[in-house]
């Protein structure tokens, strides 16, 4: 099972490194945001995408001390948030085997489903991209089967918030899985004495997650990191949403999704987080309007749960209605195996493209700004990644990731306008935006003097990035 995993990443860490001659790099800018936030809480310059600047607008704060913390010991990104992530994958794959277990009591189909969650492409294009999403997906799973063990004992554990509490630092996402293991609990009509034991639990979880809850309050005057309140525009759920989390599922092992919409009815009687979970969270982000780009990275956690769902479908089918299938049972497993994997070789070309896209479009931008602008001169960015980490110049964030006071602007009928008054009121000497994006300030009249250009676009927002000089 590991060592699947680890051909895995290897298969992707050859062609990403044949895509871009040798250079390496992330699939994705995001990536390159924490590295700017760890970089900084390293030197010693806090929790702040600017130095000494501080805001909430890391999705993933233990993400981030934990890199902080690799680079402090002399790791370098990209390379050192590559292995980290990489490692992550590979505790999911654990993770999903624990899981299984405890769920099957069958090492056999355990190993299974740690070997399919290693074969997927998508969470192994997470398993290099250096995000969080692999660690999240691990912890979340084992403080899952925390909790189901708590629930079999009748017991409410320390460690289980705390697993609860790390998931959240992680993810945001977080927040809304220790959230069903409560009502979950609760559904189940605890005695007075394990409702107590419940209460001190969630106090327990708070106190992990209370000192970012604080900074981001007292940073941006809201509980939740300034990315929620960016992107996020709740209504009513987005169907459009759920048919591409629908497509996902399908892609991700069309041949165990029979067994994994059997396995939601199964343990919705004595595993019901596991349903709540994988179905809670797609409808959350079909509910804030989510955007299932990049590969539908944000439901990527939600693989190696599906999997674990689909196995215990599979065991029970196995059981109470295919018994006089045993001949062909090793034929539907063998299809489950091929299924599981079939993305994987379209995902790893993938993979490398948009290594190599990030590379030519980002990284270069980034150096060339390095290069021929002064070390103090302000730049405003709609993708704030590797530009401002590989510059090392101080920004103003277009898409209100770390600069909040641009989100109510982003929402205005005169929102171009609103930049543009906003720009030159802060001082701003470049503006580095998707023309695309931001039509009414590429016809501002400032002087373009860098541009990249991609045929194909197959990971960033436009497929041209221009830097402007602020000639006002």
């Amino acid at each position: 099972m590991l060592l699947v995993g680890l051909l895995t990443l290897g298969l992707f860490a050859v062609v990403g490194y044949r895509a871009t001659d040798g250079a390496g790099g992330v699939p994705l800018d995001d990536a390159w945001i924490h590295f700017q936030f760890a970089r900084n809480l390293a030197r010693g310059d806090g929790f702040a995408f600017n130095p000494g600047q501080p805001t909430a607008g890391s999705t993933a704060p233990l993400w981030t001390v934990l890199l902080a913390a690799v680079y402090r010991l002399g790791g370098r990104f990209p390379a050192a948030g590559q292995v980290m992530s990489g490692l992550g994958f590979l505790a999911a794959l654990l993770a999903a085997y624990d899981l299984a277990l405890y769920l099957t009591g069958d090492r056999c189909l355990a190993t299974l489903a740690g070997l399919l969650a290693g074969l997927n492409g998508r969470l192994a294009w997470a398993g290099l991209s250096a995000l969080e999403t692999g660690p999240f997906a691990a912890v979340s799973l084992w403080a899952m089967l925390a909790h189901l063990r708590d629930r079999a004992a009748g017991r409410h554990r320390a460690r289980t918030a705390l697993l609860f509490g790390l998931a959240a630092l992680l993810r945001p996402e977080g927040y809304l899985l220790f959230a069903l293991a409560v009502g979950e609990r609760l559904l189940a009509r605890p005695r007075r004495r394990e409702v107590l034991a419940l209460g001190l639990s969630g106090l327990l979880f708070l106190a992990v997650v209370a000192p970012y809850l604080i900074f981001s309050w007292r940073t941006s005057g809201h509980l939740l990191p300034n990315t929620f309140h960016a992107k996020a525009t709740p209504g009513l759920p987005d169907l459009d949403f759920l048919s591409v989390a629908a497509r996902y599922l399908i892609l991700d092992g069309a041949v165990l999704l029979p067994f994994y919409l059997l396995g939601l009815g199964v343990l919705l009687r004595r595993a019901a987080l596991l349903p709540l979970w994988s179905v809670g969270l797609v409808v959350g982000y079909a509910v804030v309007h989510a955007i299932p780009y990049q590969h539908g990275r944000y439901l990527m956690p939600l693989i190696p749960v599906n999997i674990v769902i689909g196995i215990a479908g599979w065991q029970w089918a196995r059981r109470r209605r295919l018994r006089r299938w045993k001949r062909g049972a090793a034929a539907v497993v063998a299809l489950i195996v091929i299924s599981g994997g079939a993305q994987l070789p379209s995902l790893a070309r993938s993979y490398g493209q948009n290594v190599a896209e990030i590379n030519r479009m980002h990284v270069a931008t980034g150096r060339w700004l390095a290069a021929h602008t002064p070390p103090d001169a302000l730049l405003a960015l709609n993708d704030i990644g590797a530009i401002a980490y590989l510059s090392e110049r101080p920004v103003v964030d277009l898409a209100g990731l770390v600069t909040p006071e641009v989100v109510p602007l982003l929402h205005s009928p005169q929102r171009d306008a609103l930049l543009r008054e906003f720009i030159l009121s802060r001082g701003v000497d470049y503006v580095v935006i998707f023309p695309t994006w931001f039509p009414g300030l590429a016809r501002a009249g400032w002087e373009p003097v860098y541009q990249v250009h991609v045929e194909q676009r197959t990971i960033a927002g436009g497929d041209t990035l221009v830097v402007y000089r602020v000639t006002e």
